[in-house]
């Protein structure tokens, strides 16, 4: 579970926080104003990309307008109770493998069929099999989110163009990711 959590802090996308107020207030929301975070506010969220993707790449409307109803369509089959125990059980199962897993090792180290050495490698190929995305990608995701939030700031057009399509190939990715994961927790 701390995987999907991992996904859904991912993505972030920072943005000043009056636009939530304006929002509700009845005022004109500001393109350039935030949300907050990309998946606790949902509808609000898919609307500020619109606006964006619509003020900066508008030729890339209908290729966003897919991304975002895939994952809408994931978000509610995680929304799904039926989904929710799957998922709950998968997770109790994957604890229960890795612990079996760490319990071998042990034994191994104990028994002395491996060295200490051996044993922090196998123990560095158990954490990197949990793991939702690598080292690489979360610094991608950093820097793709910094860039997005200085040319919010500035109102540069020119970066928000460029940084828009990377946003949709990265919700593409995360699409895909998250419809395999849950594929896999459902198949068991």
């Amino acid at each position: 579970m701390k995987n999907v959590w991992l996904f859904f802090t991912a993505l972030v996308l920072t943005m000043p926080s009056t636009v939530a107020a304006a929002g509700q207030s009845g005022e004109a929301v500001d393109v350039h104003m935030p949300a907050g975070h990309m998946w606790k506010h949902r509808a609000l969220d898919e609307q500020k990309w619109m606006e964006m993707v619509q003020t900066y790449t508008p030729e890339q409307i209908g290729e966003w307008k897919k991304v975002l109803e895939e994952r809408k369509t994931l978000r509610q089959q995680l929304d799904d109770e039926k989904v929710k125990r799957v998922i709950k059980a998968h997770c109790k199962q994957m604890k229960k493998e890795r612990e079996a897993a760490l319990d071998r090792l042990i034994d191994q180290l104990a028994d002395k069929k491996i060295t200490k050495e051996q044993f922090k490698q196998e123990l560095k190929q158990l954490h990197k099999k949990k793991r939702w995305m690598t080292k690489e990608e979360k610094q991608r995701l950093h820097m793709l989110h910094e860039q997005t939030r200085q040319a919010m700031e500035n109102n540069d057009k020119e970066a928000m163009a460029k940084l828009l399509p990377q946003w949709l190939d990265h919700m593409k990715k995360e699409n895909e990711r998250l419809a395999k994961w849950l594929q896999e927790v459902k198949e068991g």
